[in-house]
């Protein structure tokens, strides 16, 4: 007994002269507290006292993971500062949720407090509901490092929650195919970073590859293949992984728009399908779904009824965006009705999607969202439906009464800036391959991709969430999503468009843009903890890509844009 208690003392001295007395924590928690101490895990550690499944789960996982990275800081401290030895060792981390029981929806209580003590013993995690256990889990992982061959927990006081209760990440399965096992490696690396929503728009003029037990034929001859498909097996595995890591799941499928192939199976219920898509598309194929017929106001109400009710989350996306008049103008019935009616085809659409947002928010009890397009081209909806931003002022729709997600494309959508994707487009040459003022698509310019230049994770950190948002605004900002349409994106690449930079979008929601005495958080600030977050990220399995030569990460500030010592 007297070995085994020199032996830890010994360890705990030499860890007070090697470790800094911070970790990199990222999101970066509302409120810490750090004591100065390293606790290290006894051989016996345990997570204890967790009741509901979901947790019971993570305690293990986490606990597994722990011990498997044995994390080593890559990121050097910018202070050195020296640890004092806890009186003994960490023996558990004991669990205490006030509700175990609770649905996993909007704005359920995330928040935990999370205390390490300097003394160690036993750590504590308090949480007001299973999901803010798996949050404060999470944050006790990256408090967890390997120094000198031992597990040591730096000893903190820390009380959080979130700035924003809807925290999400859109992905694009229509576009390109994403296999299950690429989003469920996602929703992981969503959970490490605490997001909460994934946004999964699962349809597109492109491919069908959702099945609808209704019209199964819509997959039949609208996906890319037999394989490209998600069964409704593949759907609830999915909602149901995401659900064990505190994450809804809100479907959307798109419309009127974005439904060209419908008319693989449906040929009737589509215009301009068989047109070549410039005149008519913001992207090809053309197509979007008749306004004025029946049958395919039918088939709408049928997938979109089997979608709410496979989807267990209270909100539901209607998707409409991107609407061409030129398309619908090609129709005569469409063309003769506005004429006679003295109204617009935009009108016409303003008029199918108040049908359609009605009847998802009466008939089938969800809330709806939808893309800003049908109110920022001059439409009008009911006050209960969600608005996702993604050009105009967040303040356009909050002074609206309307609450909103904010997906700001200048800022988060994470496909840009990648080139065109269109084929035999000859502005890519260049005459004289040099700059002159007449080639602004090469040099200076978007180069094919409309939403040019690529956001860095700097840029994403930079938005300002409560900028022009009055306080006594009607309509609220929920949050934020980074999307990440699949135009050139498969599963090949998926990680490295979305990691480390949804981290950065994942802090920004979770800890805000202002800290709880109201300085403006800074890139600078974050910089250290994102470059270590992303090789912890590599670790645990997901192929983030690079932020900097490893060089700059091992040599802190000297990468800078400007000399730190002058600021």
């Amino acid at each position: 007994m007297k070995f085994t208690s020199l032996s830890l003392a010994c360890s705990l001295i030499l860890a007070a002269t090697t470790a800094q007395a911070k970790t990199w924590l990222l999101p970066i928690p509302q409120e810490l507290e750090w004591t100065g101490h390293a606790a290290t895990l006894s051989r016996r550690f345990t997570i204890r006292g967790a009741q509901n499944h979901y947790v019971r789960s993570a305690a293990k996982r986490y606990s597994d993971l722990i011990h498997k990275e044995r994390w080593v800081p890559v990121q050097p401290a910018y202070e050195e500062e020296t640890l004092e030895p806890s009186g003994s060792g960490l023996s558990s981390l004991d669990i205490s949720v006030q509700d175990n029981s609770a649905k996993l929806d909007f704005g359920i209580d995330e928040s935990y407090t999370l205390e390490i003590p300097a003394d160690g013993g036993k750590a504590t995690l308090n949480a007001a509901t299973w999901v803010g256990a798996l949050r404060g889990l999470e944050t006790f992982s990256q408090l967890v490092v390997e120094e000198d061959g031992k597990l040591v927990a730096h000893t903190v006081s820390i009380k959080d929650s979130p700035s924003y209760p809807h925290r999400g990440m859109m992905l694009d399965s229509s576009r390109n195919f994403l296999p299950v096992k690429d989003i469920l490696r996602t929703l992981d690396a969503m959970s490490y970073n605490k997001l909460n929503v994934l946004h999964w728009h699962a349809t597109d003029a492109q491919s069908w590859p959702l099945v609808s037990e209704s019209h199964p034929e819509l997959t039949n001859k609208g996906a890319y293949s037999a394989k490209d498909i998600y069964t409704p097996r593949d759907v609830q595995r999915i909602i149901k992984y995401a659900e064990s890591l505190g994450i809804r799941t809100i479907l959307e499928i798109d419309m009127p728009a974005h439904t060209g192939i419908i008319a693989e199976a449906y040929p009737d219920y589509i215009i301009g399908y068989e047109e070549f898509w410039a005149a008519y598309a913001a992207e090809p194929p053309s197509g979007q779904i008749d306004l004025l017929n029946d049958d395919a106001w039918q088939l709408v109400k049928d997938i979109v009824k089997e979608g709410t009710e496979a989807f267990p989350d209270s909100f539901y996306h209607t998707g409409g965006d991107e609407i061409s008049a030129a398309c619908y103008e090609l129709d005569e019935n469409i063309v003769n009705y506005t004429k006679e009616h003295n109204m617009t085809t935009h009108e016409l659409w303003f008029q199918w999607t108040n049908d359609l947002v009605k009847y998802v928010s009466e008939d089938l009890n969800k809330r709806p969202i939808v893309w800003e397009d049908p109110i920022r081209d001059g439409g009008s909806l009911p006050k209960n439906v969600v608005v996702q931003v993604w050009i105009a002022p967040p303040e356009n729709y909050t002074s609206l009464g309307h609450d909103v997600i904010i997906s700001t494309a200048d800022y988060f959508y994470l496909d840009c800036g990648n080139g065109g994707w269109v084929g035999d487009d000859p502005r890519y040459i260049s005459p004289t391959q040099q700059p002159t003022p007449e080639d602004t698509f090469n040099y200076g310019g978007i180069g094919g991709s409309w939403c040019a230049p690529y956001k860095t994770w700097q840029r994403i950190y930079s938005f300002d969430m409560e900028y022009g948002i009055a306080a006594d605004s009607p309509g609220k900002v929920l949050g934020g999503e980074v999307p990440l349409w699949a135009e050139q994106v498969g599963p090949t690449v998926l990680d490295m468009k979305l990691w480390p930079r949804g981290g950065a979008a994942a802090e920004l929601w979770w800890s805000g843009s202002y800290d709880k005495e109201g300085n403006r958080r800074t890139a600078r600030n974050l910089l250290p903890r994102i470059s270590d977050w992303n090789y912890r990220l590599i670790a645990r399995g997901i192929a983030a890509q690079p932020l900097q030569p490893l060089w700059c990460v091992k040599h802190p500030e000297r990468c800078n844009l400007n000399d730190p010592s002058e600021s």
